[in-house]
């Protein structure tokens, strides 16, 4: 089966791609500048590719350059895309699709018939030490800040807190970062855990997240119930495990090709 790419978000699509070439499959990525130009000549240009299916990430652009290939396409939807909106053309993507693929299960209920695939995570997230109960990460987002609650929660807890723009990471290394710390603080607005966060649990992190009712209660609640916690994001991380979710996804790709 030839499977085009297009874009990528969170390295969802690399993870993916990743295991379905280990598995034989002909993968090719696309990628594009933003703007109506770009999209236009790169959907056009797929016309001429020989591709069984198209897989675009994100529904936007990436949505809009494969609807204009005129081949077989699944949309992945990433959260930002749809959770506070549609405009007509992303809703005309979407009827064209053969499936929506949402990557949270907080989205399902956002397009009729969609399809949840859990997000993979790779098994290079793994503990690699052995994690105490002091050091607290956080990656603030462009839609909620919750570094002011942190600080002053860290210091009436004790805890040292370590504020970090994700962008600064890079992806092949963000498995030795992770490692470097014991408390992994995720978002809270958004009822659903990051990719990040995800990948946190399967390096051996506690995580604090939008299950608990505050930052404060959220950190005195993992560090009280560390191990329960732990027995908890085991069985998450084994539901995103690459393997089993690429098993989901051949089956999706099954279906319509």
């Amino acid at each position: 089966m030839n499977i085009g790419f297009i874009h990528d978000c969170a390295y969802v699509g690399f993870e993916l791609r990743s295991e379905l070439k280990r598995r034989g499959y002909n993968v090719f990525y696309y990628d594009f500048t933003k703007g109506f130009l770009s999209t236009f000549r790169l959907g056009i240009g797929l016309r001429k590719v020989n591709l069984d299916l198209i897989h675009a990430h994100y529904c936007k652009s990436p949505a809009y350059a494969a609807l204009l290939s005129g081949k077989n396409y699944v949309v992945h939807c990433h959260g930002s895309d749809i959770r506070w909106g549609m405009s007509m053309l992303q809703r005309i993507a979407i009827k064209r699709a053969s499936v929506v693929i949402v990557s949270t299960p907080d989205l399902i209920g956002k397009i009729r018939g969609a399809v949840w695939l859990p997000n993979p995570i790779s098994p290079r997230f793994r503990p690699l030490r052995k994690h105490g109960f002091r050091k607290v990460l956080y990656f603030p987002h462009w839609y909620e800040d919750l570094t002011l609650e942190l600080e002053k929660a860290c210091k009436d807890l004790n805890l040292k807190l370590y504020i970090v723009r994700k962008g600064e990471i890079p992806y092949e290394k963000m498995h030795l970062f992770l490692n470097r710390f014991d408390i992994f603080v995720d978002r809270f607005k958004i009822h659903s855990y990051s990719k990040t966060a995800l990948e946190a649990m399967a390096c051996g992190l506690l995580v604090v997240g939008y299950k608990h009712r505050s930052v404060t209660d959220g950190l005195k609640q993992v560090l009280e119930r560390r191990d329960e916690t732990l027995k908890f994001q085991e069985k998450i991380v084994r539901i995103h495990n690459v393997v089993r979710v690429v098993d989901q996804l051949v089956k999706i790709y099954e279906r319509v090709v």
